[in-house]
């Protein structure tokens, strides 16, 4: 594919992602600016207030993450391997904490704690869906009925 040396991420890109995110059926949508077999995934996540994030890892294989919040706020929570919970952050483009590395093999998820949150992601590549995330058993699928109460459970930490 064929794209221009460089692509500025500004309120033009914002507001062009914002609207998709809104009218997903999952609350979100990603933004790519690398191709699936780059060896670096880069990428806007552009979360709404009621998007559901399942708990997951990436462990096999093996991948660190950066989130950097670059409009709003979200809550960050780690995980222990049997689902509790470990560590939470809130992570705003306010400050004083803007993102957050993390390595492989951690369960993690995020809630947007504004009406909607624009985060960066990179992480190692390429993608894989079938090997891309390992989700946690003991965390509702997005799916599932019971990922509203799940997701209100999560949002009560911050």
């Amino acid at each position: 594919m064929s794209r221009p040396d460089k692509l500025l991420i500004d309120q033009e890109l914002f507001d062009k992602l914002l609207p998709l995110a809104s009218s997903s059926a999952r609350g979100r949508t990603n933004h790519n600016f690398h191709e699936l077999l780059e060896p670096y995934q880069r990428f806007l996540n552009v979360l709404t207030k009621d998007t559901y994030v399942q708990a997951h890892r990436h462990k096999n294989p093996p991948k660190p993450e950066t989130f950097l919040v670059l409009k709003g706020e979200l809550g960050f929570i780690l995980f222990e391997e049997d689902g509790t919970v470990r560590d939470k952050h809130i992570l705003s483009s306010d400050g004083p904490i803007y993102g957050i590395d993390i390595l492989p093999g951690v369960y993690h998820t995020l809630v947007c704690l504004t009406e909607t949150c624009i985060c960066f992601e990179g992480k190692s590549g390429p993608y894989d869906p079938t090997t891309d995330k390992e989700f946690a058993a003991w965390a509702p699928a997005e799916n599932s009925e019971g990922k509203t109460q799940y997701l209100n459970f999560l949002r009560s930490l911050f």
